[in-house]
């Protein structure tokens, strides 16, 4: 049996997220993850402030480690309580921009009412093929997320599954297992087979691959209502706690 749902421990497994495939150095002030040979990528680079005291030199010193790498500065939230009211001042003064997304955190707690689609083979990509790397760039993703997903396939904990109609991938998902939580993500269809409930159908089938694997909490967190409409119908709910996410950059 999963241990109670504890949102500190969902916010750990957040804050250590990047570690799964990029660098990674701790500082006193919190954490700075980086990536040179993936410039591009912000989830590859950036900062993580988790403690506020002295927020200015925290800063400077975020802006002259990025610098000397030649990447631009960029910050993702630590998710503790009144975070951008202490942030915000001092970022204002560094030059950054404060970018708020509307996302929602959600947990698995029902049994998925999910009609899955018969047509579909499903199994677990283990390595960037020809045919995932073509899938990336015909979806309007860039070499940055390549080189994240190339990086990310090298976990045992990262699962990532891709659903087959005809011998065409047609959707990807991933389930990345931490201690006690497990995130699902990188849910996207290909831009020429939406719309048939091939998203849905992998959604339903990694619930229960995860089961087979883990008792952990299994979450997401999403801001686009059609896909909203999918997590609920597979029986993920939006946790109670009201979790800001954000990122702030440094303007050029």
């Amino acid at each position: 049996m999963p241990l109670p749902f504890d949102v500190n421990r969902l916010i750990d497994t957040e804050v250590n997220f990047s570690k799964r495939f990029t660098n990674v150095t701790p500082k006193p002030y919190g954490l700075v993850y980086w990536n040179e040979a993936n410039k591009d990528s912000h989830d590859s680079n950036h900062a993580i402030i988790t403690d506020f005291v002295g927020v200015e030199s925290s800063l400077k010193d975020i802006e002259t480690f990025f610098k000397a790498k030649g990447i631009q500065p960029w910050l993702y939230p630590s998710f503790k309580e009144k975070e951008l009211e202490r942030l915000g001042p001092a970022l204002q003064n560094h030059n950054f921009v404060i970018n708020n997304h509307p996302h929602q955190f959600y947990l698995h707690n029902k049994d998925s009412l999910i009609e899955a689609q018969s047509n579909i083979h499903i199994e677990r990509i283990r390595q960037m093929t020809p045919e995932l790397q073509e899938y990336i760039t015909e979806n309007q993703e860039g070499e940055s997320t390549i080189k994240v997903v190339q990086r990310h396939l090298s976990h045992p904990n990262y699962h990532l599954l891709g659903a087959y109609v005809n011998g065409a991938l047609v959707a990807v998902a991933s389930v990345n297992i931490f201690a006690g939580y497990s995130r699902v993500d990188d849910v996207h269809t290909h831009k020429f087979y939406r719309g048939k409930g091939y998203s849905s159908t992998l959604i339903h089938y990694i619930i229960q691959y995860h089961k087979r694997l883990s008792d952990n909490h299994l979450y997401l967190y999403s801001a686009i209502p059609e896909a909203i409409k999918v997590y609920s119908k597979a029986g993920f709910e939006p946790i109670a706690q009201n979790l800001k996410f954000w990122t702030a950059h440094k303007a050029q």
